[in-house]
């Protein structure tokens, strides 16, 4: 009896998991946002690739139906829809969006839009904190609880929140904020205290001094990490995992780091996608290459 050689063996075996995930993922619906380059980009082709239908939600109209126009000569069921994740209006509009135009039920959310200052940046510090927790925290967490009610009508919802290891517990410099913020009753209303109490004490040039860290983009991921936990907490049936995808290549690290974006995608797809969903319980935990790491 011949056996085919080691090279056709795995080949074969890709070929074969990749019509399992895709026969999984058929006829899903998932949203990523901030889709239009980068990781954003990889993931929104990844979930495509196996079968999903994907919604490319952008805030820049060029760009994200560029994009789709890509994705769409490659044969994916992909489509662009304008959204601006910093812009409450813009919200409720993709809301409505999916509720009309989209048959309401979504499977898969990956918020993966935010924003970073670069070191060059000229904005003062102190005017860093209100953009960027606009986007990267409350406007992720108005979207996903207006989105909920979709979600819900999934029989197997998950939440993928693009996170970021520079929201490790490690950079708040007070053991009293780490307890608060790791409290296992910790609620949004708190949290929501919490992250409008760091702006504040940036925006006077006491944030140093009430422990808080002299980083922006990390406390905005710190929090989204927090507001993770605390949705899979209250949403039992859903399936919510915040990740880091590494240092990956993009214009925000200025095309810096180890990964390239098809790379950083793999966990946020993996998190979307993955068939045993036992391997991904509990909830609300924090990922990165494809296993759970410590906050």
């Amino acid at each position: 009896m011949s056996f085919p050689p080691p090279f056709f063996a795995l080949k074969f075996f890709f070929v074969f998991a990749t019509l399992i995930m895709s026969s999984v993922a058929a006829g899903k619906l998932a949203i990523v946002t901030g889709a239009n380059k980068g990781i954003g980009y990889e993931i929104a082709k990844g979930l495509a690739a196996n079968g999903c239908t994907t919604i490319l939600a952008c805030r820049n109209a060029q760009l994200g139906e560029a994009a789709a126009r890509e994705m769409q000569s490659e044969g994916l069921d992909v489509s662009f829809r304008l959204l601006d994740v910093g812009d409450r209006a813009s919200i409720a509009a993709f809301a409505e969006c999916v509720k009309n135009d989209l048959g309401g039920k979504i499977d898969v959310l990956v918020n993966n839009a935010a924003i970073a200052f670069k070191g060059s940046d000229p904005t003062p510090f102190a005017r860093q904190a209100a953009p960027t927790l606009a986007v990267n925290f409350f406007g992720t967490v108005a979207l996903t609880n207006a989105l909920l009610p979709f979600l819900q009508m999934s029989p197997a919802p998950r939440v993928v929140n693009v996170a970021s290891e520079s929201g490790h517990l490690s950079i708040l410099k007070s053991k009293e904020k780490v307890k608060i913020f790791t409290a296992p009753d910790l609620s949004e209303e708190r949290l929501v205290e919490l992250m409008l109490n760091f702006q504040s004490d940036v925006e006077a040039g006491t944030h140093a001094t009430s422990g808080w860290p002299s980083s922006c983009y990390g406390m905005s991921k710190l929090g989204l990490i927090a507001y993770t936990k605390i949705l899979a907490r209250e949403q039992p049936s859903m399936l919510v995992h915040a990740c880091c995808p590494g240092y990956v290549q993009t214009d925000m690290s200025s095309h810096q780091g180890n990964k390239r974006p098809d790379e950083g995608a793999q966990t946020p797809i993996m998190l979307a996608l993955h068939d045993e969903e036992d391997e991904l319980r509990p909830s609300g935990q924090f990922w990165s290459s494809e296993h759970v790491i410590d906050w």
